[in-house]
């Protein structure tokens, strides 16, 4: 099957009141995170259909619906992986742990008491040099 565009997003077909989604069969394309960022991929999905992806503009996200066919959709999903987690709990330091993670090149993911990144042992041996908590999780990360 090829994909050239994304047909939804499962939130809209939750918010959808003509749509039960409990009537859905639901197939997942379980992607990394940097897979996201890609517009021509091959993948199978967790029913082994094989899906060819080339997006003519953009990336995905997860939650998109990449096929639709009655009540049968195809998602994207993110696979967990493992990432670091550095507690931050003022702006010095979340300047400390952006500015050590953006000195890196690495992608990451800001929220109000943490920020994540993929894991990178010496990212991390850098951070704790600074002072920072930082704890490994194994979990979707979708910056």
């Amino acid at each position: 099957m090829m994909i050239r565009q994304v047909v939804g997003k499962l939130a809209d077909l939750k918010l959808d009141h003509h749509c039960d989604s409990t009537d859905l069969t639901i197939e997942r394309l379980v992607l990394s995170w940097d897979e996201l960022h890609k517009r021509i991929l091959r993948k199978t999905t967790d029913v082994g259909r094989d899906i060819g992806i080339q997006l003519e503009t953009g990336h995905l996200h997860p939650g998109d619906i990449l096929h639709r066919e009655g009540n049968h959709i195809i998602i994207v999903e993110v696979k967990a992986e493992a990432v670091l987690v550095v507690a931050v709990s003022t702006m010095r330091t979340m300047g400390l742990a952006a500015h050590a993670i953006g000195n890196m090149h690495a992608p990451i993911e800001i929220t109000t008491q943490t920020v994540i990144t993929p894991y990178n042992s010496v990212l991390e041996d850098q951070l704790q040099k600074l002072g920072l908590a930082t704890q490994v999780e194994n979990r979707p990360f979708a910056p």
